[in-house]
C-alpha cells in the first residue's frame, strides 16, 4: 500500500474553506506528497463561519454507532497533531451522558458494542466524582471525551500546513467551479479584502475539496446539487458562578471536578462545558436542530436576536445547576448547518468525481475533523475512502443529486 501511495502522481488540490475541515483536509493532502492551494473568503482568523471559538466538546459517547467508529479514526489524529506541534489541544475531562432511561441506555449500547471505555456512575459514585452532578441519579460517562481547544487547533492546524509546503490564500471568494474537458476544475475568484484588486482571477487544479461551511449550498448549487442544507443562527451561552461573600462558590466547576456533558431527555437537548475560557463561568447551551434561518453573507443583521430557547434553558440551568445564575452573562454567535438527519455529508460530485465535498455538520463537525479529512483527501485523490461513506452520502436524501445538470 506504501509503494501504491509513493507511486501515485503529485496532485495540486484546491481546498475551498478554511475551518476545520478545510485545514484537516489540506493537512493530510500534504503528508500524501500532493500539493494544495487553500481558499479562505475572509482575513484568517475569523469568527464569521463554524469552527472558530474557544472550546469544542469530543467524545466516543454518540449514539449514532457510525460516528462514535469515525471518533476512532479522529482522535488519534488530534493526537498526533498534538504531538507534533507540541501544543496542548485537548483537556481530557470526560464527558457525562445524562437524562432520560433510554438516553443512557442507547449511549451505553454504542460503546459497549464498540469496545469503547465507559463508567456508570450513580448515587454516591456520582456525588463523590462530580459533586456538581449530585442532583443526578445517574449518568454514564465516557472516560477519554473532553474537550478540544478549538481555536489553538486551528492555528496549529495552519502552522502544520504552512510546514508542509500548502499555500493558503485568505480574502478570496470562489465565485464559480468549473469542470473543464481535460478533467482539470477552473475555479474563477474575486477578492474581497480592501487592497484586493476587483478583477477576476482563475485557479486551476486536478481536484477541488468543498468544506465551504454554511457557503456550501451556494457552491454546489452552482454545479447543479440541490441539496437539504440549512444554516441557522446558534449561541453558545455562559453562565455565571453565583458569588458567595464576593467569592465564587467553589472550584468544582473546573475541568477537574466537572466533566463535558450532554442531556438528552423526551424536551431537551442539552450540552455543557467546565469552567475554562471565562473566570467563574460555565458554558452550557441548547444542541440545535432548529433555530432561526440565517443568510451567512449577511449574518451581522441578526446578531440582536434573543437567543433561541433561552426559557428552556434558564429553566434547566436552575434546576439542576442552582450555584449558576440562570441567565447567560456571556453570549458568543455561531452557525450550524443543519441537514434533515443532523448527520454531515461527505461525498463527491455523481459527474465528476474529482470534486469532493463535506457539508451539513449541524454542530457536531469540529471533532471528526481529521477523520473527515483523511477521508475526503483520499477521494480528491481517486484512492476508494478507507471507511464506508454510505451513512454520510449525499443521495441518503432523496432530491439530493438528482439534480446534477454538468
Amino acid at each position: 500500500a506504501a509503494a501504491a501511495q509513493q507511486q501515485q502522481r503529485q496532485q495540486h488540490v484546491a481546498v475551498v474553506g478554511c475551518g476545520v475541515n478545510g485545514l484537516c483536509t489540506a493537512w493530510q493532502l500534504l503528508e500524501r506528497g500532493h500539493r494544495v492551494t487553500l481558499l479562505e473568503q475572509f482575513p484568517v482568523p475569523h469568527s464569521r463561519g463554524s469552527s472558530h471559538g474557544h472550546s469544542r466538546i469530543t467524545r466516543y459517547a454518540y449514539k449514532e454507532a457510525e460516528y462514535a467508529r469515525l471518533m476512532r479514526r479522529a482522535f488519534p489524529l488530534w493526537s498526533r497533531l498534538e504531538s507534533l506541534s507540541g501544543q496542548r489541544l485537548f483537556i481530557n475531562c470526560g464527558m457525562a451522558s445524562l437524562g432520560s432511561g433510554a438516553y443512557l441506555r442507547n449511549i451505553s449500547e454504542v460503546l459497549e458494542s464498540n469496545s469503547m471505555p465507559l463508567e456508570r456512575l450513580s448515587g454516591q459514585s456520582l456525588a463523590s466524582r462530580f459533586p456538581r452532578l449530585a442532583g443526578f441519579r445517574d449518568c454514564v460517562l465516557d472516560p477519554s471525551a473532553g474537550i478540544l481547544l478549538a481555536d489553538r487547533c486551528l492555528q496549529t492546524l495552519r502552522s502544520r500546513v504552512a510546514q508542509l509546503g500548502g499555500r493558503l490564500r485568505d480574502c478570496v471568494r470562489v465565485t464559480a467551479i468549473e469542470p473543464q474537458p481535460d478533467g482539470s476544475v477552473r475555479l474563477r475568484l474575486s477578492g474581497s479584502g480592501t487592497a484586493a484588486a476587483a478583477s477576476a482571477e482563475e485557479l486551476t487544479a486536478d481536484s477541488v475539496v468543498l468544506a465551504a461551511g454554511a457557503w456550501a449550498g451556494q457552491l454546489l448549487s452552482g454545479l447543479g446539487l440541490d441539496l437539504p442544507l440549512r444554516p441557522i443562527g446558534v449561541t453558545a451561552m455562559y453562565w455565571r458562578l453565583r458569588r458567595a461573600d464576593g467569592a465564587a462558590v467553589t472550584g468544582d466547576f473546573r475541568p477537574e471536578k466537572f466533566p463535558t456533558f450532554v442531556y438528552e431527555d423526551e424536551k431537551l437537548h442539552v450540552y455543557g462545558l467546565p469552567e475554562l475560557e471565562y473566570p467563574d463561568m460555565v458554558k452550557a447551551s441548547i444542541c440545535m436542530h432548529d433555530g432561526p434561518d440565517l443568510d451567512p453573507d449577511i449574518r451581522e443583521s441578526r446578531e440582536q436576536r434573543e437567543p433561541y430557547y433561552l426559557p428552556e434553558l434558564a429553566d434547566f440551568v436552575k434546576r439542576w445547576f442552582p450555584d449558576l445564575v440562570p441567565e447567560p452573562a456571556v453570549t458568543e454567535k455561531c452557525i450550524y448547518t443543519l441537514t434533515p438527519d443532523s448527520g454531515l455529508i461527505v461525498d463527491r460530485h455523481p459527474s465528476h468525481r474529482n470534486i469532493v465535498f463535506v457539508c451539513g455538520c449541524s454542530g457536531h463537525g469540529f471533532k471528526l475533523g481529521p477523520a473527515i479529512g483523511q477521508l475526503l483527501s483520499e477521494m480528491a485523490t481517486g484512492q476508494p475512502p478507507s471507511q464506508d461513506l454510505a451513512f454520510m452520502s449525499a443521495g441518503r436524501f432523496k432530491h439530493g443529486v438528482t439534480s446534477a445538470k454538468l
